[in-house]
C-alpha cells in the first residue's frame, strides 16, 4: 500500500519557480512540493461577497423604507417571496460566506505532490486518505466542469481506481480543487508534468 509519510514541520513551501520543469526536478530529488492556498484569492472573494451583500441590504432598506412611508402594510414585505431571497443573499454575503472565508483560510490547506502521488494537507499535514497514487490516474485534464462553467483540471482515474471507488460514490472523474496560490490554468501543466514523470515508473513497462 502507498502511503505518503511525512513529519510535522517538515512540509517544504514551493519555490518561487512554478513551472513544470522545477516542480519535476525536486520531485525527483525525492522532495515533497507543497502548493499552498492562496489568501489573496480568499480576499478578492471575502471583498466580492461584502460589495455584494451591502448592495443587497441597501436594495432591501430602500424598499423597506418606500413601502413603510407610502402607508402600505408591512405585510407586504413578510409575504414576499423576492423580500426573503433577498434577506438569504444578505445573510449568505455579510454572514456566512465571511466565517466560512475565515475558516478556510485558518485550515491553510496545500496540495501536496510527491513522487507516489498527490495529496491535501492542512496545517502543515497530510490528510488521511486524501492520497491519489499517480498510478491510480489515468490522464489529467483541463476542461469545463459542467456546459456554461469555467474550465478545471480533473483526475481521469483508472479503470481499477474507478471500480474500488464506485463502491462509494465516488466518480471515475476527479475535479483538482481549486483556491491555490496557482490557478486552475497554471496548476494543470505541473500536474500533468508529474503525473507524466512518475506515473510510468509506477505501472511498469507497458
Amino acid at each position: 500500500m502507498l502511503r505518503l509519510v511525512t513529519v510535522p514541520g517538515t512540509l517544504m513551501l514551493m519555490p518561487e519557480d512554478y513551472s513544470p520543469a522545477a516542480v519535476v526536478r525536486r520531485l525527483d530529488r525525492g522532495q515533497q512540493v507543497v502548493i499552498p492556498s492562496s489568501n489573496r484569492s480568499v480576499v478578492f472573494v471575502l471583498l466580492l461577497a461584502l460589495v455584494i451583500g451591502i448592495g443587497l441590504l441597501a436594495f432591501f432598506l430602500f424598499i423597506v423604507t418606500d413601502t413603510i412611508q407610502d402607508g402600505r402594510s408591512p405585510w407586504l414585505i413578510i409575504i414576499n417571496l423576492r423580500m426573503w431571497a433577498l434577506v438569504i443573499g444578505i445573510v449568505g454575503c455579510l454572514v456566512v460566506a465571511p466565517i466560512g472565508l475565515f475558516v478556510r483560510m485558518r485550515r491553510r490547506e496545500a496540495l501536496v505532490l510527491s513522487p507516489v502521488g498527490v495529496a491535501l494537507a492542512r496545517r502543515d499535514q497530510v490528510l488521511p486518505g486524501t492520497l491519489l497514487p499517480w498510478q491510480n490516474i489515468e490522464a489529467i485534464v483541463f476542461e469545463k466542469a459542467a456546459r456554461r462553467g469555467p474550465r478545471a483540471a480533473a483526475y481521469i482515474l483508472t479503470e481499477e481506481a474507478t471500480r474500488r471507488r464506485l463502491g462509494r460514490g465516488h466518480h471515475p472523474r476527479l475535479l483538482v480543487r481549486n483556491g491555490f496560490v496557482l490557478s486552475p490554468r497554471r496548476l494543470f501543466p505541473v500536474l500533468k508534468a508529474a503525473h507524466a514523470r512518475f506515473a510510468p515508473r509506477l505501472h511498469g513497462p507497458r
